[in-house]
Parts: C-alpha cells; sequence; structure tokens
C-alpha cells in the first residue's frame, strides 16, 4: 500500500507544511493588502469588502500551495534529479510561478464576479480581471509570491542535505553555537564492498550503493531515524534518545532494512548478481553537535560516542555477526518479548581506550556458523 510507504508519507509531510506555510503568508498578505486598500488597485474603497478579498485570498494561497507543493515534491523534483542545481531550481520556479499566475488571475476573476454578482466568464468580469493582472498590484504580488517560491525550494533543498525538519531548526540559529545532546547513533556497513565493487566495476558499484540507500531509506523513516551522513560504502544513522529509545525504533530499524531488502534480493541478483549485505554497531551518548566550516557550511556531530559505535561495528566480523549492540544502550530499551532476543558476546577492550565495552547481539541475528564464545578480544 501506497501509505506504507515511507518515502511518501515524508514527501505528503512535506507538502502539507508547504500547504499550512502558503496558508498563513497568504493571511498576512490579506491583511497587509486590507492596510494599503487606498494606494493599491483595489479601488474604489465603497466596492472593496475585506472579507470578501481575505477569504479567496486565504483560499487561494491554500490551493496554491496545495497543489505547487504536491507538483514539486511528488513530480517536478524527481523528474529533474539528474539534472544540475540550477538548471533545476530555473525549471522548478519557473513552473510553480506560471501554475501560480493561473491560481491568482482564476481567484481575481472568483473575487470581481463575488464583488458584483457577475458570472465568471461575464465580459466585464473578464475585463476587469484583465486591468488587475496588468496593474501595479499584480506585479508586486508576482514578484513577492516568487520570493516564496524561491525560498520553498531552498526549504526542500536543505531539507534533503540536512534531513527533515533541520530547515527549521537553522532558521532557529539551533546549532549556530555548539550544543550537547544525548544520541544514538547505528553505523551500517556494507560487507565486501572491496571485492563488489572490483567485480562490478566503479559505476555498477555506485548504482548498487544508490539503490542500498534508496531502499533502505523506508524503514529508516519507519523508525524516525535520521540519515546523518553517507560516507562511501557507510552510512551513519541517529536517533535522539526518545525516538530511539521508544519502541525499540534504533533496533528494529536494522531489522526492518534487512527485512526489505531480502524482499528485494531477486531485483538484486537479476541486476547485480548478489544480494548487499551489511553488518552494523550501536551505541549512545553524549555529543557535540553545530554548524561547522567557512566556505561549505556542514552540520557536525563530534564526541567519543561516534568513535566508540564505529569501532563497535568493526568488530561484526570478528564475532561473526551482523549487529552489536552496547550494554549500555541495551540496557535503556524496553524490547518487545520474544522478539529481539538479545546474546552477550563478550566484553572487548577498544583500540585507543582503557575502558571496556560489553557487547551483545541478538540472536536473529547471528551467522549460521556462530563462533565459540569470545569474552575478552582487543581491537588491534
Amino acid at each position: 500500500m501506497i501509505w506504507k510507504d515511507g518515502r511518501f508519507v515524508l514527501k505528503f509531510r512535506q507538502v502539507l507544511w508547504i500547504t499550512l506555510i502558503w496558508t498563513v503568508i497568504g493571511i498576512l498578505d490579506s491583511l497587509n493588502t486590507h492596510a494599503m486598500a487606498n494606494t493599491i488597485y483595489l479601488q474604489p474603497a465603497t466596492a472593496y469588502s475585506f472579507w470578501q478579498f481575505f477569504t479567496l485570498n486565504t483560499l487561494s494561497s491554500t490551493f496554491a500551495g496545495l497543489v505547487s507543493g504536491g507538483l514539486l515534491v511528488f513530480y517536478l523534483r524527481e523528474w529533474l534529479r539528474g539534472s544540475s542545481f540550477g538548471v533545476s531550481l530555473l525549471i522548478n520556479g519557473l513552473v510553480i510561478v506560471s501554475l501560480n499566475i493561473v491560481i491568482s488571475a482564476f481567484a481575481y476573476d472568483l473575487l470581481q464576479s463575488w464583488r458584483s454578482g457577475r458570472g465568471i466568464f461575464d465580459p466585464v468580469i473578464l475585463q476587469q480581471t484583465a486591468d488587475i493582472l496588468s496593474s501595479i498590484y499584480f506585479l508586486r504580488n508576482l514578484f513577492f509570491w516568487a520570493a516564496v517560491v524561491l525560498l520553498t525550494l531552498i526549504m526542500l533543498n536543505v531539507n534533503e542535505k540536512y534531513g527533515p525538519g533541520v530547515f527549521a531548526k537553522l532558521l532557529m540559529g539551533r546549532y549556530h553555537r555548539p550544543r550537547e545532546e544525548e544520541r544514538i547513533f547505528m553505523f551500517v556497513d556494507l560487507r565486501s564492498s572491496t571485492a563488489i565493487a572490483e567485480r562490478l566495476g566503479h559505476i555498477r558499484f555506485f548504482d548498487l550503493l544508490n539503490d542500498f540507500y534508496r531502499d533502505i531509506t523506508n524503514p529508516i523513516i519507519y523508525t524516525s531515524g535520521e540519515i546523518y551522513q553517507y560516507v562511501g560504502d557507510e552510512i551513519v544513522i541517529s536517533w535522539t534518545m526518545e525516538t530511539g529509545i521508544a519502541d525499540a525504533n534504533c533496533i528494529r530499524c536494522f531489522f526492518s532494512m534487512r527485512e526489505t531488502i531480502q524482499k528485494l534480493s531477486d531485483r538484486y541478483q537479476e541486476k547485480y548478481g548478489l544480494v548487499p549485505e551489511f553488518k552494523a554497531g550501536l551505541h549512545c551518548g553524549p555529543v557535540t553537535i553545530g554548524e561547522i566550516g567557512v566556505i561549505k557550511k556542514d552540520l557536525v556531530f563530534s564526541g567519543d560516542v561516534m568513535n566508540t559505535t564505529s569501532r563497535i561495528q568493526s568488530v561484526c566480523n570478528k564475532f561473526r555477526v551482523n549487529i552489536l549492540v552496547s550494554k549500555y544502550l541495551l540496557d535503556l530499551l524496553n524490547l518487545p518479548p520474544h522478539t529481539f532476543i538479545p546474546k552477550r558476546m563478550g566484553i572487548i577492550e577498544l583500540k585507543g581506550k582503557r575502558q571496556k565495552v560489553e557487547l551483545y547481539t541478538f540472536e536473529e541475528s547471528v551467522d549460521l556458523l556462530t563462533p565459540t564464545p569470545i569474552h575478552e578480544m582487543k581491537e588491534y
């Protein structure tokens, strides 16, 4: 079902946000227009009804937001994904601005019809609408909404780069100064990536990574995860403590990703001659997050948690398992009964660290060739 597609749900939410924001802008524009009623086109004042104008302007803004947002999010941006940023921005802007001119023209026609009691196709009404479309008022409105369209496109691009919800936080300056947050991290790494790249060639391997990352996006969205970054054949996923612990989201994410890839195994076999396998390490704790860089700014997490999680993931091969989680994180989780059965793998001393970390896996993730339990192992 389409409603079970996490990307669809995410896009639908984006359309709703665009619609809401454009509606609010339409309301504010109506109030501003009313304040300027004696200096703009809406003359004579005796024929001007604020509530008629307010109602139609707000409704047209809502409709424009819904249609423009849907067109942008579901069609135009996907269609132009292979184009350069400049071309994409130009075409998206022209299409949406043109669409809004049509919607505005129809709204003006309805307004004149409502005010005079004539039909919307009455020659007098059509002439009045044409006069508005050639007025300074419409020109001012055109530039205003073109700016709104541009900001909407910027918002969508920032959301795509940093993840949902980050644009608002950047506007509020939440990460302008470094701040500390408690976070859960999962480092996911593709198994045998070097051998696969040699077998497929770099172009086809890149296509494989793209397909893999696209296919595991739904499980990440389902479990409220945030994609922090892609690092070659590795993806880093993050949760706030609240969302990651709720319903064991951080653990469910891994098994949902694995289930998704298994369901698509025939497609991968047909296209690449293999089914991608991956391993993951999970840990949690305090990290520092903030904007960093001058010419190219980025949101960066830093802290011991990042290094520890990466190193936990790196010892999956030594334990011959697909997932390892620190006892510190496991103790915080309320695991569903009879679903995820933790299995202690031992205590390891991570390279460059005196503190030892106790690790667990889950019965479902252990390979058929289960090794002899290792109680103490040092990473070299």
